[in-house]
């Protein structure tokens, strides 16, 4: 069930260390190995690619310190084309991507970066927002269920590697539909998924908007991150109502992981 080999995308943000940890975490949990990466434009300012080589130089040390079989790659090009490329090269399994602080997951246009991956990597994808440095290892992980869940087996596999790398407690959640009561049959599957990985997990519900749920949860009961599934909702409908996994990911009151299923071959 583990992940073979990991990706992690390192820029010249402080976040995108956090984000990689995350994925250290995964390796050295799992027996992964772990890809460090970092793609500059051309021309791209001295201070960027500076700052992102130490932060890959500090990761690269500490992945070493854990036992993990750890490499990294630097390439100069756009990222969008680059990546996609290089994770066939190296058979990776699992990519890292963290927003860099202009990029809104959910934009209206869906022109970011986080975007265009999202529509063309075709491995499992894990897309971060890191809003606290100081707290790269999470121990209360909040996710948030939806009514149906398409990709439940590789959700499972990340969330159950995810808690098992960090020791984490995770807190099934689900909204509360008007005038109803019954809990979700796709949140009942999963859960009992992740209990057989020995894997305690509580289970707490809300009411009210989607997005403003989550939030209020993670608030109230102390989460340090969230782990959301992708949106499965077409343009239209997120255009007529709203993309709640976007709204959390645009400014979540702690880190946040947007994880995405691999994208089938057509």
């Amino acid at each position: 069930m583990s992940y073979r080999k990991i990706l992690a995308v390192i820029n010249e943000h402080t976040g995108s260390t956090v984000s990689a940890r995350y994925a250290m975490a995964l390796a050295a949990s799992a027996g992964s190995e772990l890809v460090l990466y970092s793609a500059h434009d051309v021309g791209s300012d001295g201070s960027v690619t500076r700052h992102t080589e130490q932060h890959i130089d500090h990761l690269f040390t500490e992945a070493l310190a854990l036992g993990i079989a750890v490499s990294r790659i630097s390439e100069v090009g756009p990222i969008t084309r680059l990546l996609q490329h290089r994770i066939q090269a190296e058979g990776v399994d699992l990519v890292f991507y963290p927003l860099t602080p202009g990029e809104h997951y959910g934009a209206t246009l869906q022109r970011h970066t986080a975007h265009q991956l999202l529509r063309t990597i075709r491995t499992d994808l894990a897309v971060t927002r890191i809003m606290h440095l100081g707290k790269p290892h999470p121990r209360h992980i909040l996710v948030p269920v939806g009514g149906v869940v398409s990709d439940r087996e590789p959700r499972v596999k990340f969330i159950v590697s995810l808690a098992k790398g960090f020791n984490s407690q995770v807190t099934m959640f689900h909204r509360l539909d008007v005038g109803k009561q019954e809990v979700p049959d796709d949140f009942v599957t999963l859960r009992n998924e992740l209990r057989q990985h020995q894997l305690p997990v509580l289970e707490r519900s809300g009411a009210g908007r989607i997005a403003r749920s989550i939030v209020l949860e993670a608030v109230s009961h102390h989460n340090d991150l969230i782990v959301l599934g992708a949106s499965e909702r077409s343009a239209l409908r997120r255009l007529l109502f709203g993309n709640p996994a976007g709204d959390v990911m645009h400014q979540p009151p702690c880190n946040a992981i947007l994880f995405r299923a691999a994208r089938r071959v057509p």
